[in-house]
């Protein structure tokens, strides 16, 4: 009778002891979670703002050639009418067609800006050219007058003539200031263009 219950003791005994075994294995073999790495930082690097393209820095060049053209011519008529003379009439009767055509070309030149140009400088100098366009068509036409004139009319319209001549003179010098302005005042590609063409810095002396 002892053996029989014994028996069932003893095993009793073996199943806790395997028990227990089991319990500190799963214990030993849990193992932390290895440790997350932290996102590298990521880093947004500005967008350069780049060069000029070929066409557009010759179309500054070009613009900056048929500005100091009209400045020029502007410039030499305003001078011939301050100095007078007998025959001031002939000396300017083929001025008007030159510089209408120099203005008209000048403005078609600054409307046909390249795209990597266009920019709120571009639009000033847009503007500006017109304005020299408008000055420098009525001073053609106060020419226009001065040739047709005679007797006491000649006084009235050499008079015209040089009231106009300065207006001109101002509407170019305002373009020229523009021009400026972009290649001082960080215009962007259309400043580096200019600043790209000998010419351009020139024509602020």
């Amino acid at each position: 009778m002892r053996t029989s219950i014994v028996a069932p003791l003893g095993a009793l005994a073996a199943l806790v002891l395997l028990a227990g075994c089991g319990s500190a294995s799963d214990t030993a073999d849990t193992s932390a979670p290895a440790a997350s790495s932290a996102p590298a930082a990521s880093s947004t690097a500005a967008p350069a703002t780049g060069a000029p393209s070929p066409e557009l820095t010759a179309w500054a060049g070009q613009v900056c050639d048929e500005t100091a053209e009209l400045k020029d011519s502007v410039g030499g008529i305003a001078t011939a009418v301050a100095t007078g003379g007998t025959d001031i009439a002939a000396s300017l009767a083929g001025q008007a067609a030159t510089i209408t055509s120099a203005a008209s070309t000048l403005v078609a030149t600054v409307q046909a800006v390249p795209a990597d140009g266009s920019s709120p400088e571009a639009t000033a100098v847009k503007d500006s050219a017109a304005a020299t366009q408008a000055s420098v068509d009525a001073l053609g036409a106060s020419i226009n007058e001065l040739t047709s004139a005679s007797g006491i009319g000649v006084v009235t319209a050499l008079a015209g003539v040089g009231s106009a001549a300065k207006d001109a003179v101002s509407a170019v010098g305002e373009t020229v200031q523009v021009i400026g302005s972009a290649i001082s005042g960080g215009g962007g590609k259309l400043g580096e263009a200019f600043a790209a063409n000998p010419q351009c810095a020139a024509l602020q002396q």
